[in-house]
């Protein structure tokens, strides 16, 4: 991904909205699967998460220097996930790597 510029509002806006989308996208499935009504206040709240995430895998593309469409899809994804998610799968990475927490033998 090419430097970005601080004053420039495109990258931000992009990813922001891709961020929305992978929100949407989620709060759409959650829907079909009965566990939310498609109109509540709970659509509302999302807005500060689906542009917390997409600004968060702005961050990320651009560190990994990746091109411009890679980091919309950075996008969609982090946001579809959100936080729960790459908590849920950072938690079971860690449970992985580490081993889990009170287990002696993970030293082993």
């Amino acid at each position: 991904m090419q430097d970005l510029d601080w004053n420039a509002f495109g990258p931000w806006a992009a990813t922001g909205g891709a961020g929305m989308l992978g929100r949407l996208m989620f709060h759409a499935r959650q829907v079909q699967m009965g566990r939310r009504k498609p109109f509540t206040w709970t659509l509302f709240w999302d807005l500060p998460i689906a542009l917390g995430m997409g600004w968060i895998a702005l961050g990320i593309a651009s560190w990994l220097e990746v091109r411009y469409e890679v980091t919309i899809s950075i996008a969609l994804i982090v946001a579809y996930l959100g936080p729960y998610g790459i908590d849920s799968l950072f938690a079971k990475w860690s449970d992985y790597k580490f081993g889990k927490k009170g287990n002696d033998n993970a030293a082993e």
